[in-house]
Parts: C-alpha cells; structure tokens; sequence
C-alpha cells in the first residue's frame, strides 16, 4: 500500500508538471498534433507496429492525436513524466522510500526536458524510456539468479520489438546493477547485451532500419534528418542514478549525524537545480514556442488574440507573416500594417525552408489570398515532408484545393483518409457531399470564392509569378479584396513606387481597387511630388493630407538633426512615410 507521504509527493509533482508545462508550452502541443497522423486502420497500424519500436510508435500517435484537446497535450506528458519518476524510484532503490531516492528519480525526467519541448522528437521517445524503466523494475523483481538472468533475455528481446533501442539501455543498466550489487554470476548480463546488440545488428543487416543510429541510439525516436543528441542525456542519467542510489543506500550509515544527512539531500538537490537550469537556458525554445503561438491563433481565427502578442526577434520574418495575414483577415493590411516592425517583402511572404514547420503557414497565407495553386502545393509539400505518418491540417487544406479546383477523385482519397481519425472524420463527411457538385461548390461560401478568382476574364491564376498571380486573382475575383490589398502592400513595402503608380492608375476607383486604405494614401505624396490635385483624384483624403502636412513640415524644420529620426518615430512611425524614408 501507498503511505500517505507517497501520495502527497506523487500528486504534488504531477500538478507541477501539468502547471509548467501547460504555462509555457501548450501551443507547442497544438503544434505536434498537426504535424502527425493517426488513423483507425488496420492496415496502416500493422505497418507501424511491424517494425523495431512498433508498439511505442503507436501509442505515441494515438496518444498525440488527442492533443488537439486543450490541457490534453499537458496532462498526458505529465502522466508519462510521472511513471518515469515513480518507475525509477522502483527500479534504482527497491524497496527504499528515502528522500534521496525520490530526488534521484527526478532526474531522468528533468533529462527528458529537452526532448519533451522539441518537435523534432518523438513522444515514442518518452514512451519507450518508460517501456525500458518498467521492464528493468521487473528484472529487478527476480529474486532467483538464473531465473532472473532468463527473464533478462526475454525482456530485452521484446522491449526490442516494441520499443526500439532503448533495450541496449535496458542491458547495459541490467549489467551494471548486477555488477554494483554483486548479483551471482553478474557477468551472465552480457549475454544480454551481445543478444540486443545482434538484434541491432540483424534489423541493420536486413534493412529493417536505416542507418546505424537508428538501430542502436535514441536517434530512432527524432526526425532522421538531424542530429538526435538531445536523447542522450537520459540515456547518461539513469545508469547515474543507479550508482548514486547505491551510493546512498549502501555507503551511507543510517546512524549518520544530522549534518552529514542534510548534506547528502543538499548535493541531489544542487545537481537536480543545475540540470534544469542547464536544459532550461539551453533548450528553452521561447522563440519557436511565440511562433507556434501566433500560428495555433491564425490556424484558429483568434485574428484579434494573434495581433496583441507583442513579437520577439527570433524569426520575426515568419511571425510577421502571420501578422500581416491577420491583418488582411481582418481588412485592416492597407491600414495598420506599418504600425508594425516590417522587414520588407520577406515580412509578407518569407522564403520556405523545405519543412512541415513553414508549409502549414505558408498554406494557410497563400490560401488566405485565393492562391489556390500555391495554398496546394505547400499542403502537399508539407505532407511529404513530413516524418509522422503526414498532417490532418494539410490534409484538410489538399480536400479543399483539390473541391476548388475541380479535382473530385483527389479531394476523395483525402476525404477517405481524414474519416479515419478521430477528430476530422465529421469534417470530412462534411466535404463529401461537396464531391462531384459544381454547383454545390460555387454556392460554398469560401470555396466559391476562390474557384471565381482561379478563373475569370484575366485567365487562369496559376503562375509561378506571384505577383502576376495576386493581380489577375483581383480581376477574376474584386470581392476578394485580399489579393489587390497583398499585392499594394508588396510594392510598398519593397519601395517601388513606380509599380505601384501603374497599378494605381491601372485599377484605382474600379471594382477591383474602389478605394486607398489610409498606408496607400501615404505613398501619393512620394508618387506625385507637390501635385496635390493627383493625390485628391486618387483618393487621399482631407485627413491624411492634413497629416502629411505636418509630417513634412516638421521633417524640415528638423532637417540637420541627430535625433530627427527619433523624434518623428514617436509621432508618425506608424506611417509609410517613415519606413519609406528611415527603414
């Protein structure tokens, strides 16, 4: 049974645990259910489960789906975290229930910090080091030597089987206890050993697994395309714990003195600060934890909640990506977009970097505008590559690309695929009644739309020019004034005044441009010098005139200033006349 101090510490670190991260990381769960997919399939599940590490994969995806669901992703780390700390405080001390013992158990979750918070790894990771913690408190159960040594061989052939290379772990702690224990006949363990590392071998040898890291090292349970380093610190700790357990459990005296008792629970508790400390400032992820933010509200319309985040630099490109959508979103891009910090063109559209990460975006952005083609081809880009089993997001994108442009039998092999979850399955049911109905389709409030602007009196807008695309995208389409607004806001954010003055003469006062936003009346005064005349035709109005009248009167009265760039910032840097002059 439990003591009562048991169950106090126990419920106490899981609250922890969900509260921390809950508060700094909850975003970051909303991402890793996007970028993985589960499917009720048997025949999708008998290729996962058929593979070294199956049976931990699939829970991993089972378990991630569900973190969609807020406070989901939280709990369920949080869960796991807890049967690492409570298996370990099994398996290094038996039957101890000493303080010392507790904090040493938390060190294999601490080292767990930098896996958990990286989207590169897997949560099969976590799942798998508490496979291979459960089957060494079992082995450690045995009291009879050969039985145990027996039981030894069996558990690490089929922790092989279903968690990967963690077994080699499983061996080399199982040696080492026997070997600091002084077990009989301790050095049987390395038959252990030599029959995980064959079973390594042997999925090496026959192309069962790729690459050596892959059969023999936590890289298996990270993206393939980097460096799985990150996995080797719990790895090194719990071989740790088990010679600082047998440490305290065997060298200290239980008669010690008061002092040396404290000093025995300060040393854990100095090593367990540092060791977060360390993976803390090193791994915390605040910047790509902003970014998935802002993402996790664009994704989910929160147009307001994404524009008061106030943006720290690292990739602030991307985040400003997802500002700039907001605003279009909302009808305001025209309006406010210099209230923020652009960095020219890439502030609209940045570069894509051939990953999951920037595709779901990009999709979302381009699809945003009515750029069916370019909305499609970073859905399936993303899809491809991705390292999870694919993504219910860019799925979902490709079922409406695919319905816009006609494609039905497309559209349905993705309509198939996302009823097989469980959270999509309705959504999709949804869209097949959309299949093989052209007028169903044209009625649809936002796949009308857009089918009416990939085809109308400017052609076809499928290029690979997209500036070209967002121009006949607002002739084919003027109610969808995203597209003339987007391709306004590249000239002026660029400095091409001269593009932007044919486009001005070309489109202003039509249906596809009926009227400036107050940014675009900004630039007038640098298109047309002193012509005010042109700059009432084309739409600037008595208040912005008015604003600019006083902006230039105080630009010169400053002319000559060091500190006129300052000055001016603080009452017009949310102007274009600023970022035209001084960004």
């Amino acid at each position: 049974m439990f003591k009562k101090g048991e169950i106090i510490l126990g419920l106490t670190l899981f609250v922890l645990f969900v509260a921390f991260l809950q508060t700094n990381y909850c975003y970051h769960f909303y991402y890793m259910e996007q970028i993985q997919l589960f499917l009720f399939n048997a025949q999708w599940a008998e290729d996962v489960l058929l593979q070294p590490g199956g049976v931990s994969l699939w829970l991993s995806r089972f378990m991630v789906q569900f973190f969609v669901v807020p406070w989901a992703g939280s709990i369920i780390i949080s869960i796991l975290l807890y049967g690492v700390w409570w298996s370990t405080k099994k398996g290094i001390s038996g039957s101890s229930k000493s303080m010392q013992t507790s904090l040493l158990s938390l060190f294999p979750v601490v080292s767990l910090y930098p896996v958990i918070i990286d989207p590169n790894y897997f949560l099969q990771g976590i799942i798998a080091y508490l496979f291979f913690i459960l089957f060494f408190v079992g082995y450690r159960s045995f009291s009879d030597s050969w039985g145990r040594h027996l039981t030894g061989l069996f558990m690490g052939s089929i922790l092989y089987l279903i968690a990967g290379p963690v077994s080699i772990l499983f061996a080399v702690c199982v040696l080492l206890w026997e070997f600091v224990t002084k077990g009989i006949r301790w050095y049987i363990s390395l038959v252990l050993l030599a029959v995980v590392l064959l079973l390594a071998l042997a999925s090496l040898h026959f192309s069962v697994v790729g690459e050596f890291r892959f059969a023999f090292l936590p890289d298996a349970y990270a993206d393939p395309q980097i460096d799985g380093s990150k996995g080797y610190l719990a790895w090194i700790v719990f071989p740790f714990c088990i010679l600082a357990s047998h440490y305290y459990n065997n060298r200290i005296p239980k008669t010690a003195n008061r002092k040396r008792k404290y000093s025995t629970l300060l040393i854990p508790i100095l090593l367990l600060a540092g060791l977060f400390a360390g993976c803390y400032s090193r791994y915390g992820l605040t910047g790509t934890i902003q970014e998935k933010q802002l993402d996790y509200y664009a994704y989910t319309k929160q147009w307001n909640k994404l524009l008061a985040v106030e943006l720290k630099d690292p990739m602030l490109e991307r985040k400003m990506n997802l500002v700039n959508y907001a605003l279009a979103q909302q009808g305001k891009l025209g309006d406010a977009m210099f209230a923020y910090n652009q960095q020219g063109v890439k502030s609209l559209v940045s570069t894509w970097d051939n990953s999951i990460t920037t595709a779901m975006p990009m999709s979302d952005i381009y699809y945003g505008i009515g750029d069916v083609a370019s909305a499609q081809k970073f859905a399936f880009e993303g899809c491809v590559s991705s390292v999870n089993g694919g993504s219910s997001r860019l799925l979902k994108r490709l079922v409406e690309t695919n319905l816009i442009m006609g494609a039905y039998r497309v559209a349905e092999k993705y309509i198939a695929l996302l009823e097989q979850t469980l959270f999509y399955k309705e959504w999709a049911s949804g869209y097949r009644q959309l299949l093989f109905n052209d007028e169903a389709v044209e009625k649809h409030p936002v796949l009308g739309s857009r089918r009416k602007g990939l085809d109308g009196i400017a052609g076809k807008a499928v290029s690979a020019h997209l500036l070209q695309e967002l121009e006949m995208l607002a002739v084919n389409n003027p109610k969808n004034q995203t597209a003339i607004q987007y391709l306004a806001a590249f000239y002026l954010v660029n400095k091409d005044l001269g593009r932007f003055k044919l486009l001005l003469e070309k489109y202003y006062a039509t249906d596809v441009w009926p009227q400036l936003a107050v940014t675009q009346q900004q630039a007038l005064p640098f298109i047309a010098p002193d012509d005010r005349k042109y700059w009432i035709q084309h739409g600037m109005s008595s208040e912005t005139e008015h604003q600019y009248t006083l902006f230039e009167r105080e630009l010169v009265a400053q002319d000559g200033s060091s500190a006129i760039q300052k000055r001016l910032a603080e009452k017009y840097g949310d102007t274009y006349w600023y970022y035209l002059l001084f960004k």
